[in-house]
């Protein structure tokens, strides 16, 4: 069963125009929020990149008061209704820019949520890397992205995406390539989980921690995830 965006998260947005509100709790229904936020460290200081109009920077501070969430994003549209929903709350903001104005800052987390399926394959690992240099040496992070299977559910996503995005391009990776884009970009995937259940899109979250350089080679580690829900890498 979809689940209902919670009334306290709604609340944060008004007044609403007919669209924000359809557009909120669609994506809400859509959007494992509640699974990614669990992946997410209950306090430090947060990078939601791309974060659209920022629902889920605005759970992650409602969800923990050890979290400061700053959310950015290149759409301007979308951050002028981020920022009035964080009117009165200090403890998430919200900035239209790029991931690189922040390179070298150290975050304890970084968050992208259907996020790397719009990058293509020429962009994909400097964006990895640049996201990489925004991570504390002990920082984590949270990816959640399209897998190509199961094909049904790949195909639901493919067409809700289409019609979102009518012009741009789209670049759906397998879990197999996508663990390797980002082992090749400085990060050890140690743990991936399913996110799909109850929903109809085929999402899967990675969770990344920053890999030692060493020798100008990065060295990608496999280690079992535990959990339940969880596939062991």
């Amino acid at each position: 069963m979809l689940s209902r965006i919670p009334l306290q998260l709604l609340e944060r947005y008004k007044p609403l125009s007919a669209w924000e509100s359809f557009y909120l709790r669609t994506r809400w229904r859509l959007c494992p929020f509640e699974t990614v936020e669990s992946h997410v460290p209950r306090k430090g200081r947060i990078l939601d990149f791309g974060c659209g109009y920022g629902m889920l920077s605005n759970f992650l501070a409602l969800k923990s008061a050890g979290r400061q969430v700053l959310g950015i994003d290149l759409n301007e549209a979308r951050i002028e209704v981020a920022k009035r929903s964080s009117k009165g709350h200090p403890e998430v903001s919200f900035q239209l820019g790029d991931v690189r104005d922040f390179q070298g800052t150290p975050f304890d987390a970084v968050v992208m949520t259907d996020v790397l399926h719009h990058i293509d394959e020429d962009n994909v690992r400097v964006l990895l890397r640049i996201i990489r240099s925004c991570l504390s040496d002990h920082g984590t992070l949270v990816v959640l992205d399209v897998d190509r299977s199961p094909l049904r559910k790949f195909y639901t996503t493919y067409l809700i995406d289409r019609l979102l995005n009518l012009t741009r391009s789209l670049h759906y990776r397998s879990r197999d390539l996508l663990m390797l884009l980002l082992g090749r970009s400085g990060f050890r995937v140690h743990q991936v989980v399913p996110a799909d259940q109850g929903l109809p899109l085929s999402d899967l979250i990675y969770l990344c921690r920053k890999e030692k350089i060493g020798g100008g080679e990065i060295h990608f580690q496999e280690r079992t995830g535990k959990g339940r829900g969880s596939q062991g890498i």
